[in-house]
């Protein structure tokens, strides 16, 4: 499986109190991060869990949760010519898509993913790619 990670995956993680969700979302991350699956993570990510961090914990925690998902073995996708050009045109198609889901959902068409791991409604409202979710 070839994924891009939403913000949203990574707060549920922290703040989901679903034992069958925290174990779904740990095993798809040891799925991500084998060999035959790839895991992407958008820098526009890093930027709202960082942001939310760093507002509801602090910098300190902010830090410390950051780094820890930057040590995972998923790979990062820079904000590229090619992922803004795609994410404008997806702003273009859907007038009330935020400006990061647009990147994300853009960051998958362009690297060509099966899906972003997202329950965001911006995002799964997007038919160019598809979301997955338990």
């Amino acid at each position: 499986m070839k994924a891009v990670l939403d913000t949203r995956f990574f707060m549920n993680s922290l703040e989901n109190r679903d034992e069958q969700f925290k174990k779904w979302a740990k095993a798809t991350l040891r799925t991500l991060q084998t060999q035959a699956n790839t895991g992407i993570i958008p820098t526009i990510v890093i930027h709202e869990f960082y942001k939310l961090q760093l507002e509801a914990e602090g910098k300190d925690i902010a830090d410390l949760r950051t780094k820890s998902i930057l040590k995972l073995d998923l790979n990062i996708a820079n904000l590229d010519p090619e992922i803004a050009i795609e994410s404008a045109k997806l702003r273009c198609k859907y007038a009330e898509l935020p400006t990061a889901d647009a990147v994300i959902a853009a960051t998958a068409i362009v690297l060509s993913c099966e899906c972003v791991l997202t329950d965001d409604k911006h995002i799964k409202q997007i038919k160019e790619t598809k979301t997955k979710w338990i």
